[in-house]
């Protein structure tokens, strides 16, 4: 059974499209704190109170996170991991000092400011341009607008990347990021020969939702691998 795990911000529902594209069983929660799902103080933990086990966890984002947090801690009941755009860990304490201040500038926003200037800042990101070019951008936003900003600034405030040290990375880990994501993508090229990476055309950061079925092939191409060799 294959598990989805959206990003900050993202739903379920993020995942119909590129699910509806894999002939195996799967499923897509909220995280918590998103969509239907409470804030939880162990996110972690919450997601497995809801799928206590999986073949497979695709992640993407602070998904992807939550994933390598679930086969860290829960090694028996989460299996290979498949990480889209999602940061394996700021390494330094530098680094995760300056993140912080970002995130808390963040953070404030949704407790403070209307939350349509929220997520009128947040996409404006340059991470998120080609998400904001692509015709389906307009009904994406009118879903996020149904979240809970109180929910979103407490998921950030405990799950934000300056607040958790890199999780381990077990060895055939797949990297999937975005050919228009630089950052990304630059960064996984980095990366040690003991993982798979790949770069998706005509896609920025949002990949599953700008090229689903670019997405999705590869998903379906390193399942069908996996099976063949276990």
């Amino acid at each position: 059974m294959l598990l989805f795990l959206h990003g900050f911000l993202g739903q379920k529902e993020d995942w119909d499209f590129l699910r509806a594209q894999l002939p195996f069983p799967s499923c897509a929660i909220d995280l918590p704190g998103h969509g239907e799902s409470p804030i939880a103080e162990d996110i972690a933990l919450a997601v497995k109170g809801q799928i206590p086990s999986a073949d497979f966890v695709i992640g993407y984002s602070a998904g992807g996170r939550v994933a390598l947090e679930l086969r860290e801690r829960f090694p028996k009941d989460f299996g290979k991991l498949i990480l889209i755009s999602a940061h394996t860990g700021l390494k330094s304490e530098e680094e995760r000092k300056e993140r912080w201040k970002i995130d808390q500038q963040w953070i404030e926003m949704l407790t403070c400011a209307p939350f349509d200037s929220f997520l009128e800042k947040w996409y404006d990101q340059k991470l998120f341009q080609s998400l904001k070019n692509s015709t389906y951008f307009s009904t994406l936003l009118e879903r996020r607008k149904q979240q809970n900003p109180t929910f979103l600034a407490q998921f950030l405030l405990q799950y934000s990347i300056a607040k958790k040290k890199p999780s381990q990375v077990y060895p055939g880990t797949i990297f999937i990021c975005g050919e228009e994501d630089l950052k990304y993508a630059t960064a996984y090229r980095r990366l040690n020969r003991l993982h798979t990476t790949y770069e998706i055309k005509n896609a920025g950061h949002a990949i599953h939702l700008e090229n689903p079925k670019a997405c999705a092939k590869v998903i379906e191409k390193e399942i069908n691998e996996y099976y063949r060799n276990h």
